[in-house]
């Protein structure tokens, strides 16, 4: 399996808009791995995961086919995870052709809000452009690949999703935006787990622990061992961070620094790992 992150910053991207904080004047100095834009990845060139505001940005600098992709999960509806005004430029009065249906995988807010701007262009074409509602703990099948929607402590506004992703043969925990997991998602890995061959953890406060909502690296190593506990990971797993906040105002050097001794990895835009 095969996950190339696009992008691996918070909502405000690193250098932040509006900001001229320390982390983001080195960012904007250092270049490379220091600048991050919105979370998106991509499994296997097939599955994509969220589609931020900066979706435009990743087909142009990475030149994954986009025109071919018909699977699209979304995590949650916060704008740096869906944008889907420029998932309606799919529709006919913008490009003539497509050559299969792009389905959008999510909970009922991010139906509610792709419903808002078809509602604004006048009209819809599921045979472009087709909605299908999850739920959490429900697993469904996409092709060869089995998706688990697990619920993540984000936002009590909506049913915020993680993903545990099948192929068959690995398997994945995608972990963003979540704080450590809640209990319910707890109990459903206890009992219908799989061993996890790679771990995706948000860590948007770095080095500081976080009560909810999103994770730093102390929960990071509480998230570990407690999958451990559970025996869903062992010493051969791949763990690394992603999902940084300027405010945490650590650079990517500075963060290699602080998980090196743990064994996790620190994404980057642009980063590919396959396991």
């Amino acid at each position: 399996m095969k996950l190339q992150y696009f992008g691996t910053a918070a909502a405000e991207g690193v250098p932040a808009l509006y900001c001229q904080c320390d982390l983001c004047k080195k960012a904007l100095k250092n270049g490379g791995k220091d600048l991050r834009s919105r979370c998106q990845s991509l499994v296997d060139d097939f599955l994509m995961i969220d589609w931020p505001a900066d979706s435009y940005w990743h087909y142009l600098t990475y030149r994954y086919d986009l025109y071919h992709l018909e699977h699209l999960l979304i995590t949650h509806s916060h704008s740096d995870h869906f944008y889907p005004e420029d998932l309606v430029l799919r529709l006919s009065g913008y490009v003539k052709n497509t050559p299969a249906t792009l389905n959008v995988y999510g909970n009922e807010m991010v139906a509610s809000f792709l419903e808002r701007v078809f509602d604004l262009e006048g009209y819809k074409e599921q045979e472009r452009i087709q909605f299908h509602l999850i739920q959490a703990f429900e697993p469904f099948q996409i092709e060869n690949y089995q998706i688990t929607p697990l619920v993540a402590d984000h936002d009590p506004r909506e049913n915020c999703l993680i993903y545990a992703i099948s192929d068959g043969l690995k398997n994945m925990l995608y972990a963003h935006d979540t704080g450590e997991f809640p209990l319910a998602t707890w109990e459903y890995l206890a009992k219908n787990g799989s061993y996890f061959d790679y771990v995706s953890l948000d860590c948007n406060s770095q080095n500081n622990d976080t009560v909810h909502n999103h994770m730093g690296f102390p929960n990071n190593l509480r998230t570990k061992a407690r999958l451990a506990q559970l025996g869903l990971v062992d010493e051969k797993t791949i763990f690394t961070c992603s999902h940084f906040s300027h405010n945490s105002q650590l650079t990517h050097c500075e963060m290699e620094a602080l998980v090196a001794s743990a064994g996790f990895q620190v994404a980057y835009d642009g980063y590919e790992v396959i396991f």
